[in-house]
């Protein structure tokens, strides 16, 4: 009967001990989030301190998360060369062809800077504004170069 009692007694300080760490836990995440959210001006050396930590913390695990996943998510690819020939093309193609669609609309959008360009030089004008002029020519000159850029696609494949 004496080891029955002492066994409840035992579950039930255990209990009250567990409890208390929840709530001791749980009062430490709701300071820690007052902290997170308060001005770092308004808090004390202390607390900067352990928001910086909790900072860091934060950062590392998820660089270390996002670094594991990356591990987890490498594919082995072979060759396969089972036709006998000398391979096939096709992703090659779709490649290029993805590429080419990129580059049609990089020139395109290069070409709508430089209207806009040419509509912000044109309103300098208006205005007899020198920086007005010289954001229109700048603009005007990054689409066309944009443009170049894109129609020397050809200059960068091998």
């Amino acid at each position: 009967m004496k080891i029955i009692t002492l066994m409840i007694f035992m579950m039930i300080f255990r209990e009250m001990i567990f409890t208390k760490w929840i709530r001791n836990k749980a009062a430490q995440i709701k300071a820690a989030f007052k902290e997170d959210l308060t001005k770092n001006s308004d808090l004390t050396v202390e607390q900067c301190e352990r928001k910086r930590i909790r900072m860091v913390r934060r950062i590392s695990f998820a660089v270390t998360f996002g670094l594991m996943a990356a591990n987890l998510m490498g594919i082995t690819a072979l060759a396969d060369d089972s036709s006998g020939s000398s391979g096939s093309t096709e992703g090659v193609d779709t490649f290029n062809t993805v590429v080419q669609f990129i580059v049609d609309w990089v020139a395109r959008i290069g070409l709508v800077i430089g209207f806009i360009g040419a509509i912000q030089f044109a309103m300098g004008f208006k205005d007899d504004s020198a920086d007005g002029k010289t954001r229109g020519l700048m603009c005007l000159a990054s689409g066309f170069i944009v443009f170049a850029v894109a129609k020397a696609y050809d200059m960068f494949t091998v």
